[in-house]
């Protein structure tokens, strides 16, 4: 029972590292999506959808490090929390 309770809190504690994936891959594909269908309203060849394309991946990446720096800065506080109990 014990174990079991504590897998599910492991689990609970990593769903975020779960989403890391969609944060990256949604603008892109979405980026991608909606160029596209720009593209084909202003009958403007495949521009809007590169333009969405990279805007997208630039809106990904840094979302990514926006996670990343944050899961950096609650480390480090984690790390001054144990050695200020110690």
């Amino acid at each position: 029972m014990l174990e079991e309770s504590k897998n599910k809190q492991h689990f609970i504690k990593n769903i975020p590292f779960l989403t890391l994936g969609w944060e990256l891959a949604l603008p892109i594909f979405g980026g991608v999506f909606l160029g596209y269908h720009l593209d084909r309203y202003f009958e403007s060849q495949y521009l809007l959808t590169i333009v969405m394309l990279v805007f997208g991946l630039i809106t990904g990446y840094y979302s990514l490090y926006k996670y990343i720096e944050l899961e950096i800065l609650r480390t480090k506080l984690h790390k001054y929390q144990q050695q200020k109990e110690n």
